[in-house]
């Protein structure tokens, strides 16, 4: 399959003409973009004037970012790039060490791919192309799709990135880390049309830091020595939690991440606390014992400690006391609580999703569950149109390529599972019920029979029939 080359281009001298010495305390609004020719990249400090001397590029760049440019300007509503990278670390160092951050992301994937996700076409020759591409062996969607949902929370967006055989319409997908997306350049009348991504995975940094392979130069092209610049036509961009006019998305743990440090170091001092309760040392008192006394006493009683469960023997002159640190923190559940509270809040989970019973019964767990179930179904609209897109590429690549007649009807949809396992179950329960209250309403004449049949559709939740289509069940029939 074809895939774009790595050619870093090479730096040049600044030209005269353009450089910022010459007025140091003018405001850079644009530098030259890195394909253009005899044009060197500057590096500023990040703030909006330079009243000092610009610097080329050195090897050491840290805490500095480009001037003004319209990739990598922050947005009124969207943080700097540091602070992005900064966030997408916190959020992955809290999934892997904090029970709590991991139950969060893995409870959402749990609820909205439980069961799984089909994409299914009424054409057969559209379902075997799906299928071509859903378990392809480089794809194996029925497995990556739990990866794309569980990172989709954790990094709060997904760049998904397609490569694409035209001889054989075959398409290969990869997850792009989003740690490796330093910039997102858009159209200037338009911030939610992307133009390209400037991609860097470490291992290439780390190349260019050690002036290894690649850094030399060969030309302009996609790549740079600040990385790979992919078209926008290569990279689906999905982001969750992200307001307008912002280019990248936020992780579901960005709100409860500094809840989730407070209670872990809540916790650490609680066990702090109880192990401290638990010591204690011994108070001997040596009634006119003289110093030589004492220090033979203290090296004798260092070598030989009493151990726990022993018996102490000794004369009038020696008195033992135990003594244990008086710490008053005995009661402190309420304290703990209030955290999971508000990690909870923050996640939009109730209290016993995080394993906290509390003063819950079976009826109020369900009832609190509504929201989170509620955000759930969001979560799956949204994965669904993330997968309408993605096989929708698939479908367009295998027509481009012949293998799929254009006049095929291409229409499919994602279905997911339930998210409640008994939901279809009390359906049924409450169908029934309402039959019943129809069918006495019906014979005491409260209504007639054409309404009871309106009503009854209308509850099963069948708009044909509520919209006229009843007229051909009538007698019963059709269903």
């Amino acid at each position: 399959m074809p895939i774009p080359d790595s050619s870093p281009a090479q730096f040049v001298p600044i030209p005269p003409d353009r450089s910022p010495e010459s007025n140091p305390s003018q405001t850079l609004d644009r530098v030259p973009s890195s394909d253009a020719p005899g044009l060197a990249h500057v590096w500023v400090r990040a703030r909006d004037t330079v009243p000092t001397r610009v610097l080329e590029v050195a090897e050491d760049d840290t805490a500095w970012r480009r001037a003004g440019s319209p990739w990598q300007a922050e947005t009124p509503r969207e943080p700097s790039p540091s602070i992005t990278r900064q966030l997408l670390l916190d959020a992955y160092e809290a999934y892997c060490t904090n029970p709590l951050a991991y139950a969060v992301i893995e409870q959402g994937t749990n609820f909205v791919l439980g069961g799984g996700v089909r994409a299914t076409a009424a054409d057969a020759r559209v379902q075997r192309a799906i299928d071509r591409f859903w378990h392809d062996p480089e794809n194996r969607l029925d497995l990556r799709v739990y990866a794309i949902q569980t990172e989709l929370s954790l990094f709060g967006e997904q760049f998904l990135r397609a490569f694409t055989d035209p001889a054989t319409g075959r398409v290969v997908i990869r997850q792009l880390d989003p740690l490796a997306i330093e910039a997102i350049e858009t159209d200037p009348d338009d911030i939610e049309r992307p133009r390209r991504y400037l991609y860097r995975p470490p291992h290439e940094r780390s190349v260019h830091a050690s002036g290894g392979a690649g850094s030399e130069a060969r030309g302009v092209g996609a790549s740079t020595l600040d990385g790979e610049w992919i078209p926008a036509a290569e990279v689906d961009h999905f982001a969750i939690n992200r307001v307008s006019n912002a280019r990248r998305g936020r992780s579901d743990l960005a709100p409860i991440l500094p809840w989730l440090i407070r209670y872990k170091e809540w916790l650490l001092d609680r066990v702090r606390i109880n192990r401290s309760k638990g010591a204690f040392l011994y108070d001997v008192t040596v009634t006119g014992g003289r110093r030589d006394d004492l220090e033979r006493l203290r090296r004798e009683y260092e070598a030989y400690p009493p151990e726990p469960g022993s018996i102490l023997f000794h004369n009038e002159v020696e008195s033992w006391r135990a003594v244990q640190p008086n710490i008053g923190a005995d009661d402190v559940r309420d304290d703990g609580r209030a955290l999971r509270l508000m990690i909870a809040t923050g996640a939009g989970v109730p209290e016993h999703y995080l394993s906290e019973g509390g003063n819950a019964n079976r009826a109020t767990a369900s009832e609190m569950g509504l929201p989170a179930i509620k955000r759930f179904q969001r979560r799956q609209e949204y994965l669904r149109g993330l997968l309408t897109r993605v096989v929708r590429r698939a479908l367009d690549a295998q027509v481009a390529a012949g293998r799929l007649s254009a006049r095929a009807d291409r229409r499919f949809t994602v279905t997911f599972d339930e998210l409640v396992a008994d939901s279809r179950d009390v359906r049924v329960a409450w169908l029934s019920q309402a039959t019943d209250a129809l069918a006495t309403a019906t014979d005491r004449g409260w209504v007639s029979g054409t309404e009871a049949r309106r009503l009854w559709w209308r509850l099963a939740g069948d708009a044909d029939a509520v919209d006229g289509g009843d007229g051909a069940r009538t007698d019963g029939g059709g269903r």
